[in-house]
């Protein structure tokens, strides 16, 4: 129930006005003066304060500076006046009063001007309740990311360890020895990777950025999707067409964006393979006055719209052996760029994602203003 506080030197118009306020579903304090319910103005003691200007001792403009500027109250403040002008109105506006009535108060006027004030206040404790969760989590997530940094590196340590062996051991077998541990090694670098960006969902990620062409990130990225086992069944191309597509970005973490968007393409096909078919992927450069873009689009069996909302949550796949991590990852890459990684509703069948990176602007030159020597 909402809490008004009503002060006013005059018994019968406090009474007459409690009546009304009350009769709306308020609870009201009411006082013929400041010090009678002083008490209660503190923040988050009431949720609107009306109050009569012209009062004896300490009027209105004198209630509305101790509860504003010197008490730090954020609910409104509504003041009566039975005299009002331009100057006073401004004086009072100035002082931080949330509006004033004129005199004689209306049913009307009073229950209109409190309910704006109620729904002022809530608007304000809506966004001191979003600003602490935020907050909460921020801490939270800053604690998750220090802890996750420890985990990550005594994880990596044995993992590392045992890698380095095995490559010791590789190089005296022999060759048919030798795929198996190599294959050994490959896997264990699958979960050092898996490890680590699973935890780095906890903690900001670290970039090392510089001027990449987009059609070159591409290029690369097909290159690291040879040995992918549906790689021979699949047909790669790059459209480069249009103006240079320069972006701002850390050329291993987008890399791993694309190589990432490539091999679910490949897996996506496969059942084309099993018919005897070629899967085709389609790589597209293009971009705007401020961003540039590259679309990955694959002629498989799209994704259904049942889980187009779900493909970028962590640790959701639909994939059998899927870790569910490639897409969260990635879109948290393009978010870290300030960019944007999504599923296009595209007509025709298959998926298209496409990749969206701020445009690359140089930064200007700062004139060497140094004197120099005759």
């Amino acid at each position: 129930m909402p809490r008004i506080i009503l002060i006013d030197d005059e018994p019968n118009l406090r009474r007459t006005l409690a009546r009304l306020l009350e009769l709306e579903g308020h609870q009201v304090l009411t006082g013929g003066s400041f010090a009678e319910v002083e008490a209660h103005l503190h923040p988050g003691g009431f949720d609107v304060l009306v109050s009569d200007i012209l009062m004896p001792e300490f009027d209105g403009v004198q209630i509305l500076r101790e509860v504003v500027d010197g008490r730090g109250c954020r609910e409104p403040v509504v003041l009566i006046t039975g005299q009002p002008s331009i100057e006073s109105a401004s004086e009072a506006v100035r002082h931080g009063a949330f509006d004033y009535i004129r005199k004689p108060v209306t049913k009307v006027k009073l229950i209109e001007v409190v309910a704006r004030g109620l729904r002022h206040v809530e608007l304000l404790r809506e966004r001191d309740r979003a600003r602490s969760k935020e907050m909460e989590l921020l801490k939270n997530l800053a604690i998750l990311g220090e802890e996750a940094s420890l985990l990550t590196h005594e994880i990596r340590t044995p993992i590392t360890s045992l890698r380095h062996a095995l490559h010791a051991v590789a190089d005296k077998l022999g060759i048919a020895e030798r795929v198996v541990v190599e294959d050994l090694v490959k896997n264990i670098q699958r979960i050092e990777r898996l490890l680590t960006h699973t935890l780095s969902f906890a903690r900001p990620l670290e970039l090392s950025t510089a001027a990449l062409e987009l059609a070159d990130v591409a290029r690369d990225a097909i290159a690291q999707v040879e040995a992918h086992p549906d790689r021979p069944a699949m047909q790669i191309d790059l459209r480069t067409g249009g103006p240079s597509a320069l972006v701002d970005a850390d050329p291993d973490l987008l890399a791993e964006v694309l190589v990432n968007l490539l091999r679910n393409a490949c897996e996506a096909c496969a059942s084309k393979r099993a018919r005897g078919e070629r899967g085709t992927i389609l790589l597209s450069v293009g971009g705007d006055s401020s961003h540039a873009w590259i679309d990955v689009r694959d002629d498989g069996p799209g994704v259904p719209a049942t889980e187009r909302d779900e493909i970028f949550r962590l640790f959701r796949s639909s994939k059998e052996g899927g870790t569910g991590i490639g897409l969260a990852f990635s879109r948290k890459i393009a978010e870290s760029h300030r960019g944007t990684l999504e599923l296009l509703d595209t007509p025709g069948p298959g998926a298209c994602f496409r990749l969206k990176l701020p445009r690359y602007l140089p930064r200007p030159l700062i004139p060497d203003t140094r004197l120099k020597a005759p």
